[in-house]
């Protein structure tokens, strides 16, 4: 039988670790570097090789993406060029929320991030791709970043507090479920 394979942005590594086997699933599963957010050619070169690495083993390719993520080309077109499957959120997010409570979430200057995302800009900074200049750029003008915590790892009070030395933007944790992210995954899996 052959392989289901799975490409996914790694912002969901550790809820991928948690969700597959409570579902079942034991797809291929290829997580990108992080530095796909970083650029977009990055983002497409990472796709296109991990596709072509899914092709060559055979199977269906389902890539763990949001639609607006930035590639050279659309994401959809894509997923579309390896008859791959593709969610129909427009980022990580809403994967994890559905778009209309993240965009709830997200009225009045305040951002959503999880702690994928904080691990992916200390790396990007400690690695020299980043500086501290870009991530207050980046963040600076919200007046709120929200942290989801899905229980999956501690939110220290040191995580939280390097990151608001970091972005100087005040940080509110928000507890979640992965019901929808598990449905996302689901979905995406047995298309």
């Amino acid at each position: 039988m052959l392989k289901h394979h799975l490409i996914s942005c790694p912002i969901f590594a550790k809820e991928l670790a948690a969700v597959l086997p409570e579902l079942s699933l034991d797809p291929a599963l290829h997580l990108m570097n992080y530095k796909v957010h970083l650029s977009s050619r990055d983002l497409e070169h990472e796709l296109a090789g991990a596709i072509q690495a899914a092709r060559e083993e055979g199977g269906a390719i389902s890539l763990l993406v949001g639609q607006e993520c930035q590639a050279q080309q659309p994401i959809s077109h894509i997923a579309e060029s390896c008859c791959g499957t593709l969610p129909a959120a427009q980022n990580c997010i809403d994967i994890f929320l559905g778009r209309e409570r993240a965009r709830a979430l997200q009225e009045n200057r305040t951002t959503i991030m999880t702690p994928g995302w904080i691990a992916m800009f200390n790396q990007a900074i400690a690695e020299g791709f980043w500086t501290v200049e870009d991530a207050r750029i980046n963040l600076g003008w919200y007046d709120k970043i929200l942290l989801l915590d899905t229980g999956l790892e501690p939110l220290t009070d040191e995580l939280i507090l390097n990151f608001f030395e970091l972005t100087q933007v005040p940080i509110e944790i928000l507890p979640v479920s992965l019901e929808h992210f598990k449905k996302v995954v689901l979905q995406l899996l047995r298309a």
